[in-house]
């Protein structure tokens, strides 16, 4: 068996080196801020967040190269087909103990190459004020996590392989239709089982809130009946909300940050947010969407494995192949972040559009907008590239710009 690195490998990599270098050279490069931004933000508040950002988007990039250039070396240099050997080696010609080697040693490596930039990410929250975390309390968040990534990437390597060597023609199809409904089953496993490892969720209970929801319920025209607090201030000082699930899943968590450091009217405005994705189903949709991002994804790879991976007919895929699998879906998913976070800037920016209309209020979501600017050092108008690669919410001035516009 052998690999190749054929044109659309090379095209793969040309998009993640450009967009690589762009992101950088937007990063490094001073920024020029429009002036409405000055309207609702001082200079001090503007020039405070541009340290913050720059070193943590330059943290980002490179865990991105170092894991990018080790896979090209290690696909394409022939040390995956190396270790290949030896595992198959090793495990006395069991063809899936040593795919599982194979796997283990290689997620191993990746780790090691990520932990060093994790490490720094952790640090640079400590820094700045976001994480109140301790060094040990970090460490025990990711060796759990680690765990988790370790039980079911394993389990759905096995399950790739079998399907692979099953069904040649086919397999991309079925491994499509597993993970869809994968999808749609993590709304149930994720929140019952997962979650409840990292925080503690407690149904909101303080009149107050209850009545917000209620009003807001009622101009949205849904029924919102589970919203849940969770103990975010054990991480971060940082607040935030989010909803999740569909049909009998659905509900709204808010931090207890939020409810603990933010005014009634501006918390009011983050339920009537999360409310418009409750009321636009955006869990659904996106669910959806993801899944035909599956099939594409697939579908390019099963080309990928039958046009740069040489086989005799009777012989199953090597070990190696896991290792294209990684090279493949990190370049993929960083080539179509542009897509990715479009779709979900325009969700986004439909819930922020709703919540003035549940409130019959710009002001106040405006408000919120420039709060949670101030409190969580955002880049208020970072560069274009920038927002247009990698922000999966609409920079806080466009934010507040389409806001403005909105009719009530």
């Amino acid at each position: 068996m052998s690999v190749k690195f054929n044109k659309i490998w090379f095209l793969l990599t040309f998009i993640a080196l450009l967009f690589s270098s762009l992101y950088l050279y937007y990063t490094l490069s001073p920024n020029t801020v429009s002036p409405d931004v000055y309207k609702f933000f001082s200079h001090y508040t503007v020039e405070k967040s541009i340290p913050y950002h720059k070193e943590s988007r330059i943290i980002n990039i490179t865990s991105f190269l170092v894991q990018l250039i080790f896979l090209l070396w290690f696909v394409f240099g022939g040390f995956a087909l190396r270790l290949s050997k030896t595992c198959e080696r090793l495990s006395g010609g069991n063809y899936y103990v040593g795919i599982f080697m194979f796997f283990i040693v290689l997620w191993a490596i990746l780790k090691v190459l990520s932990l060093p930039f994790s490490l720094y990410s952790f640090k640079l929250q400590v820094k700045w004020g976001f994480s109140v975390q301790t060094l040990q309390s970090w460490w025990m968040d990711y060796i759990k996590s680690s765990a988790i990534d370790t039980i079911l990437s394993g389990i759905g390597i096995i399950l790739l392989f079998f399907a692979i060597n099953k069904w040649h023609r086919t397999w991309w199809i079925l491994a499509s239709i597993f993970l869809t409904a994968m999808l749609f089953l993590q709304n149930f496993i994720w929140p019952s089982f997962i979650a409840p490892m990292f925080n503690k969720f407690t149904p909101v209970t303080d009149p107050t809130i209850l009545n917000m929801v209620n009003d807001i319920s009622k101009n949205a025209g849904i029924k919102i009946d589970r919203v849940e607090e969770m103990d975010a201030s054990r991480r971060t000082t940082l607040a935030n909300a989010y909803f999740y699930g569909f049909g009998s899943t659905s509900r709204i968590v808010l931090y207890d940050t939020l409810l603990k450091k933010y005014p009634q009217d501006e918390i009011k405005a983050v339920i009537a947010h999360e409310a418009a994705h409750w009321k636009e189903n955006h869990v659904l949709k996106s669910i959806l969407i993801g899944s035909l991002g599956i099939f594409i994804m697939l579908f390019i790879f099963d080309i990928l494995l039958k046009t740069s991976v040489t086989q005799t007919r009777s012989s199953k895929f090597g070990h190696f192949v896991i290792s294209l699998l990684y090279l493949f879906v990190l370049l993929i998913n960083f080539d179509t972040n542009p897509i990715q976070n479009y779709i979900s800037r325009q969700m986004e920016r439909q819930a922020d559009l709703l919540s003035v209309q549940y409130l019959n209020d710009k002001d106040i979501v405006i408000k919120l907008q420039v709060d949670l600017a101030e409190k969580s050092l955002s880049d208020i108008e970072p560069p274009k590239f920038i927002e247009w690669f990698s922000y999966t919410h609409p920079s806080t001035i466009n934010r507040i710009r389409a806001i403005e516009k909105s009719k009530l």
